[in-house]
């Protein structure tokens, strides 16, 4: 529900009776605002007012005039990594912010996974006070959504140093303890994340509307048993009523609408928790979602042009908000779906996580600067939300600090990178970046492979060898293999999994082009038995 203080406040504003400058909540006590950068400040004033900026790492006062509705910004320069700065915005009032830190700013957007709480997962209590004395702050944004392009969002800066933990997300705490350990600079993340969103609530509907499958969801047309869109569109015409339209903002406010009615509904979580951050001093992204979008077959075919479609759009429109000030080509990093549900029995597996995964690896190798976080060795096969999220905030960290801050690391497990094939032999190729292919348990037989005939029979691969940066495989049941699968199952995690001698896994993977089931491959969820407690899954101790 809309914030009545935030409703008060545009009101008084639309009357006359209020002339303040005001800021979003993001410029405020504790920000990071990104370093060696111009970064966009912005916010609202009475129409032709005067606004100015003055910070203390520089002498020189800007300033600017308000608009006829009462809008300004203004680009202000950074210098190198600082602390413990202020800043001081001067119209009819004063506002200063405090505590301010110039660092790396990256913003981390998802659905639950992205948002779950560090105190909820394995050793927080440790990692925690371990980061104690870490120059960290997150910018945590409320769950919200609209059906039109809100301005402000009641979010909140928290330091990792206060006790105000509790709600930082484990995926992006990690994250930024791992950068900060190698770059000792002060890092911010700002976190938006809304459990059980679709890819598509976090694009603007306009962008999307050449999907027929979004848009058969949206007018209710589909016939799949999972089509809530129809329901939420016949809630929302309940809910609803005349929007409000404030001179000041060119902002309209919906009144009140439940979650369950409207989150769910494409571009309303962009407008509510992206659009009024949009501009913002960033060096990149990362992206932890997709649970959401492996319903069915059709979703995950969806999910090879919208994914593309969702990075191509924040770099254009930050770039454009902050006068390419925020490259748009800025770093994208995401994450591969986990394990989750019973382990893999059979050697392929027919669901959609896989695919997915496959997805998001050709997304990965076909949109510049971007990498994907490996992760099949983390998840549980009850809960949804497993606690082990810090291998998942550390490779991602590990993308960053390599193509961003130039450290001489490897920054992930074994990629494949082709194949070929002699009798009964297929030769694997991978991309290490100089590192060493082992199993996770060397003295074992590699059981993760499957190869399948013109027949497309998939069987167990029996012999399978590492040599070098290659994998030979095959199987006595193909005498004339075409194609080979690696971890092609929901929860391929207790298979004997193949590594790099850095403790980074490699990913799921398949030599085919086979066409996607349309079929709906996917189980019901697992029930979580009662008295069940989680316990962390075995992986090698990651050595960077």
């Amino acid at each position: 529900m809309r914030n009545l203080t935030l409703t008060y406040i545009f009101s008084l504003i639309a009357l006359g009776l209020f002339g303040d400058v005001t800021l979003p909540n993001h410029f405020s006590d504790k920000m990071v605002i990104q370093q060696n950068s111009k970064n966009l400040f912005w916010g609202w004033a009475e129409p032709n007012e005067k606004v100015s900026i003055s910070t203390s790492w520089c002498g020189v006062v800007k300033h600017t005039f308000a608009d006829s509705e009462g809008n300004w910004s203004l680009l202000i320069g950074t210098p190198e990594y600082q602390k413990n700065q202020k800043i001081t915005v001067k119209g009819n009032n004063t506002i200063i912010i405090n505590d301010v830190s110039i660092g790396e700013v990256w913003l981390a957007v998802g659905q639950s996974n992205m948002g779950w709480g560090v105190d909820k997962t394995f050793n927080s209590a440790q990692e925690k006070s371990e980061a104690l004395a870490y120059d960290i702050s997150f910018y945590i944004a409320p769950k919200d959504s609209s059906r039109t392009p809100d301005l402000i969002q009641e979010g909140t800066w928290v330091s990792v140093s206060s006790a105000e933990t509790v709600n930082i997300p484990a995926v992006s705490f990690h994250y930024a303890k791992k950068l900060y350990e190698n770059l000792g600079i002060p890092i911010g993340i700002i976190i938006e994340a809304y459990a059980g969103t679709r890819i598509e609530t976090w694009m603007p509907l306009d962008i999307q509307m050449e999907d027929q499958n979004l848009l058969d969801y949206v007018n209710g047309v589909s016939k799949d048993k999972r089509n809530y869109y129809l329901w939420i569109q016949r809630r929302q015409d309940d809910y609803n009523s005349d929007p409000v339209k404030y001179r000041k903002f060119k902002h309209y406010v919906d009144n009140p609408v439940p979650f369950e009615a409207n989150y769910k509904y494409p571009g309303t979580v962009f407008n509510a928790m992206i659009n009024p951050i949009i501009g913002y001093g960033i060096k990149g992204m990362i992206y932890y979602q997709g649970e959401e979008n492996s319903g069915d077959m059709s979703l995950v075919h969806n999910y090879s042009s919208q994914l593309p479609k969702l990075i191509n759009y924040y770099r254009q429109i930050w770039s454009e908000k902050s006068e390419g000030n925020v490259s748009d080509l800025f770093p994208f990093y995401f994450v591969q779906l986990p394990s989750f549900k019973a382990n893999q029995e059979f050697p392929v597996e027919n669901d959609t996580w896989p695919y997915l995964r496959d997805v998001m690896t050709q997304v990965s190798n076909n949109v510049a600067n971007t990498g994907r976080a490996i992760t099949i060795d983390t998840g549980d096969e009850i809960l949804l939300h497993p606690q082990n999220k810090k291998p998942i905030g550390v490779r991602l960290a590990y993308l960053a600090l390599k193509n961003d801050y130039s450290k001489n690391i490897v920054s992930q497990g074994p990629d494949y990178s082709g194949y070929s094939i002699s009798g009964t032999d297929v030769t694997i190729t991978f991309e290490t970046q100089g590192a060493t292919i082992v199993a996770v348990r060397p003295n074992e037989d590699i059981n993760s492979f499957a190869v399948a005939g013109s027949d497309k029979v998939w069987h167990w691969a029996d012999n399978v060898q590492i040599l070098g940066n290659t994998i030979i495989v095959s199987s006595s049941e193909v005498s004339e293999p075409i194609s080979v699968r690696y971890t092609w199952a929901q929860n391929p995690s207790q298979r004997n999994l193949i590594y790099n001698n850095y403790g980074l896994p490699a990913s799921p993977f398949r030599t085919d082009d086979w066409e996607i089931p349309s079929e709906e491959l996917r189980p019901d969820k697992p029930k979580k038995p009662t008295g069940y407690e989680p316990v962390d899954w075995y992986r090698p101790e990651m050595t960077q």
